[in-house]
Parts: structure tokens; C-alpha cells; sequence
């Protein structure tokens, strides 16, 4: 099985959680803590990611160091 990368665009989400549709990788849910996202998610009952979407001033970690 093949995974392709992901490319959800964050950028209307600076230091959110949020919610990533599976099938789609749009942002369907955002809330300023995971637990108010988990709450989102449950009552909706999605089939998401959960990310946290970097602030423009916070360094973004990429590969493994």
C-alpha cells in the first residue's frame, strides 16, 4: 500500500487544532484546545486527522533532526 503525502492548507489557522477530512485533506473543524476539537468530532461524528496548525513565529521540526 502506497501513502501519498498530505497537503492540507493551514494557513487560516495559526496555532489552532484541526480537524482534516480523510478523503478530501480540507479543514472541516478547529478549536483553540484538543479537547474543544475532540468535542467537535464526536458530536459530529467525522472521520478526520487531528493536527495542530503552526504559528507563522514558531519553527516547524522537519525530517527526523
Amino acid at each position: 500500500m502506497c501513502m501519498k503525502p498530505r497537503h492540507p492548507n493551514l494557513s487560516d489557522f495559526p496555532g489552532r487544532y484541526v480537524a482534516i477530512d480523510d478523503a478530501t485533506d480540507r479543514v472541516v473543524a478547529d478549536a483553540a484546545t484538543l479537547v474543544d476539537l475532540w468535542d467537535l468530532i464526536k458530536d459530529r461524528d467525522l472521520n478526520v486527522s487531528i493536527m495542530r496548525a503552526p504559528r507563522e513565529d514558531e519553527p516547524v521540526l522537519v525530517g527526523l533532526g
